[in-house]
């Protein structure tokens, strides 16, 4: 008997549920299988679970097995769909994990800027409590309040010009304690200031 005969025999027993044809051409074929996946997975673990679910699918549907047709082709395509699944499910697990990384990066990346501009806001806010008092009134009524320097002069009974003159030195003072190598800093202090 040749290998195509003895191999349709095989065939016809595993339609019938034979579990003794099954190992024979498990033995026959699952080598082969295993190479094949390899070749395209590189992982031993993965291409065993190939070969595994191959023999699986062939066991399922074993009454619905067409001996006429090449079985050792129709196994080589069973492991090939399953390998293009396999490619699929990476791709897409690949995607959701740098998905997951960029957003976890945009998250920190977020939350250090709010930090970064709360902590600077309160050294600000520390800075004017330093001022002296005309010129931390002045600020305040200026950059918080919305205030015109004149306004500001007949509030506090002053001159306009004088309104100016502590404006300014507050300014320089907050500048001058906040650095002026600190970029983020003077941005945030040009924002503050700006009329």
């Amino acid at each position: 008997m040749n290998k195509g005969e003895n191999e349709i025999l095989l065939i016809t027993a595993l339609k019938k549920g034979d579990t003794e044809a099954f190992n024979k051409l498990f033995f026959l074929y699952g080598s082969r299988i295993y190479h094949f996946t390899f070749g395209y997975l590189k992982s031993k673990e993965e291409s065993e679970e190939v070969v595994q679910e191959v023999f699986l699918r062939i066991w399922k549907n074993r009454k619905s097995l067409n001996s006429d047709l090449s079985f050792q082709a129709y196994l080589f395509k069973i492991a090939y769909h399953i390998i293009l699944v396999h490619f699929e499910r990476a791709s897409r697990h690949r995607a959701y994990k740098d998905k997951l990384i960029e957003e976890s990066i945009k998250f920190s990346a977020d939350n250090e800027e709010r930090l970064n501009y709360q902590l600077l806001l309160e050294k600000v806010e520390r800075l004017i409590e330093e001022l002296p008092p005309r010129q931390k009134d002045v600020l305040v009524k200026r950059r918080k309040e919305g205030l015109s320097l004149k306004e500001i002069a007949v509030l506090l009974d002053i001159a306009p010009k004088t309104v100016e003159n502590h404006l300014t030195e507050a300014l320089k003072t907050i500048r001058r304690q906040l650095g002026e190598d600190n970029i983020s800093a003077m941005l945030f202090f040009l924002m503050f200031v700006k009329c």
